[in-house]
């Protein structure tokens, strides 16, 4: 026990952990268990996952307004599978059991921070994670979100673990992150490229040793593969085509490069029902869901072709033209989206002054924590020798690459870049709290190191020594 607080910053820090968990696992036991009004693909979500503990297949049933294949399948699988082991579909039964997988994404931050650096960083990145209210309304309804934070985070802090090498079959352990990112990328389709990121930064961390770099990294991507290659058959025989996960990219393709809806998701129905009179009649945005008019619009241009290969088609060179022809406005339009994501969290509860001034703080301190991992800045390592661009000291005060800042920036990089491409949903960065919320904790140490140095320089030795024994 005496060890255990000794990694964790003493008693008192080991305390406040616990304390954090018992709230963030309470919030999401809360929510789980009282439920929330389904949005729109939480309903679809449990549709298929009732269907499936039915015997039906993966399938929406009639009157779906789009193929099952469109949505993501890790989560109604998950929740087909605590049906089947309830005997029953007990959805609350489900909701509380991803309430207690949500948890451990307030645990994953924790660590993380605490890996790079150290115990108060971890605390401040686990609170913030425990009470993101957007999170815990996700945890009310069948959601992919809170189940996709927590395998990214987790996903993540595998591979500093793998990267460290230490106990036996180090090598084997590059398999743990690899199966975690896959499971991400069928509960999120589009953290598939996270994924081939994630292993490009593992093969580049250490430049004296690109062998044993490439072969960890081709374990992880061996992982991903053995996560998702099952379902990629299934689709192949299913759907008869390559499919690797979901349909349905086209439609998101073609929606997120729409000039006219100004690059807010909800105006494209509206703005193409006004610009092809002749294809809708009247009232036809509130009798149509979005993925019927782009589906009638698709049959329209192109007869011959699926709905979804049709909008990929139509999205790919509607891109072309905005970039070759409007490059201005498509820049903006490009901006405007990265800002949807960014400056506001999903649910209307993100709005209100006080939360939004919350996410906007978390963001920012976030920001600042990469900056301090980028730069070398960390009080654990710097706090005598300085700062050194794209470096960071470690124990024995020897100039390392700061890869695990790249690890992290790659994260956020491709998942901005995903949804400047594609439709500009904030849902994409409600899957990274955990993660900017554990960097957010770096630049609170930071900045406590700056205007408390003595105080925080002692913890900065607890710190170093718990990311050597972790």
């Amino acid at each position: 026990m005496g060890a255990l607080a000794a990694r964790n910053g003493g008693v008192m820090s080991l305390a406040a952990l616990a304390a954090i968990l018992v709230v963030g696992l309470g919030l999401r036991l809360d929510f789980a268990w009282e439920g929330r009004s389904p949005v729109y693909d939480a309903a679809a979500y449990g549709e298929i996952a009732r269907n499936l503990d039915a015997g039906d297949g993966f399938t929406l049933g009639k009157g779906a307004t789009q193929p099952a294949s469109n949505y993501s399948p890790g989560l109604p699988l998950f929740v087909a599978g605590l049906y089947k082991l309830s005997g029953g579909e007990h959805e609350r039964f489900a909701r509380v059991v991803l309430a207690l997988i949500g948890t451990l994404s307030v645990l994953f931050s924790y660590l993380i921070a605490r890996r790079l650096s150290g115990p108060f960083a971890g605390l401040v990145g686990a609170g913030a994670v425990a009470i993101y209210p957007a999170l815990l309304e996700y945890q009310g309804m069948l959601m992919g979100e809170p189940l996709a934070a927590t395998l990214l985070s987790g996903a993540i802090l595998s591979i500093l673990w793998a990267a460290s090498g230490e106990g036996s079959h180090p090598r084997a352990r590059w398999l743990v992150p690899g199966l975690l990112l896959g499971a991400l990328a069928l509960t999120r389709p589009e953290y598939l490229g996270v994924a081939l990121l994630a292993a490009i930064v593992v093969l580049i961390r250490d430049r004296t040793a690109w062998r044993a770099g490439a072969l960890d990294a081709a374990i992880l991507l061996a992982g991903v593969v053995l996560a998702v290659a099952p379902w990629t058959i299934r689709n192949a025989v299913a759907l008869d085509r390559f499919v690797p996960i979901s349909t349905g990219g086209g439609q998101v393709l073609f929606a997120g490069t729409y000039l006219p809806s100004d690059g807010d998701p909800e105006r494209v129905g509206a703005e193409v029902v006004a610009r092809h009179p002749d294809l809708f009649g009247p009232q036809a945005v509130d009798r149509l869901r979005l993925e019927q008019i782009l589906a009638r619009l698709a049959a329209q241009r192109h007869p011959d072709l699926l709905s979804d290969e049709a909008l990929g088609k139509m999205g790919r060179e509607q891109l072309w033209d905005d970039v070759s022809e409007q490059p201005l406005e498509y820049a903006g339009f490009v901006a405007t989206k990265v800002g949807r994501i960014w400056l506001h969290g999903p649910r209307d509860v993100m709005r209100k002054p006080g939360w939004e001034v919350f996410h906007w703080a978390l963001i920012a301190l976030g920001l600042l924590g990469l900056a301090v991992l980028t730069t070398g800045c960390n009080a654990f390592y710097t706090y005598k020798t300085g700062c050194n661009p794209f470096y960071t000291y470690k124990k024995d005060n020897a100039l390392h690459p700061a890869w695990e800042a790249l690890l992290l920036a790659a994260v956020f990089v491709s998942i901005t870049a995903i949804s400047a491409l594609l439709v500009a949903s904030p849902r994409r960065v409600l899957v990274m709290i955990p993660l900017v919320a554990a960097l957010a904790g770096i630049g609170i140490s930071w900045l406590r190191s700056q205007y408390f140095p003595q105080r925080s320089v002692g913890n900065a030795g607890n710190g170093a020594d718990s990311l050597a024994e972790s």
